[in-house]
């Protein structure tokens, strides 16, 4: 992991910039001024290939926003991990925790140079707090994402089932 010292590399800084955040679903709706507000919140990171941004089972304390690069979300099953998603710019992860805090329950890893927005989650919290309009947008959004990964993931739960018991018939 690298935190810029100095400035921020030319594409993140392009994403701190209100006009490349308005391009992700959970803050399209705020103004420009709460989208200016928020931006100034984020901290720049750099993870190289293979490096693991968060890990499975342990609490994290950050919201992350995919700037420019791809990360792959895997999950333990057994001895192995899962590939869940993959994530790439303008994506984002650590939610859950944001709303419901524990630890997390997958790790993240960079599969190339991968440069994030990171937001402690005191801190978007307390922006929610400051800013309750936004924070409601925000809120919404984000439920509304996690709605549709939650559904995303019964389908494919479900039609696993079916074609394990086919196989099984």
């Amino acid at each position: 992991m690298r935190i810029f010292p100095h400035a921020p590399p030319p594409l993140l800084t392009a994403m701190i910039e209100t006009s490349s955040l308005r391009v992700i679903s959970f803050l399209r709706d705020l103004s420009d001024a709460d989208l200016t507000k928020f931006a100034s919140l984020l901290n720049p990171r750099e993870c190289k290939p293979g490096e693991r941004i968060l890990e499975e089972g342990v609490a994290p304390d950050a919201f992350y926003i995919v700037a420019d690069g791809v990360v792959h979300v895997r999950r333990r099953a057994n001895t192995r991990e899962m590939l869940l998603a993959r994530l790439g710019p303008g994506a984002f992860f650590g939610e859950i925790n944001l709303f419901d805090p524990g630890v997390a329950t997958a790790s993240i890893y960079a599969m190339k140079l991968t440069r994030l927005g990171v937001i402690p989650y005191t801190v978007f919290r307390k922006f929610m707090e400051d800013n309750p309009v936004a924070g409601y947008k925000i809120a919404s959004g984000l439920m509304g994402e996690m709605a549709r990964r939650l559904r995303a993931t019964s389908a494919r739960l479900v039609n696993s089932i079916f074609w394990s018991d086919k196989a099984g018939t």
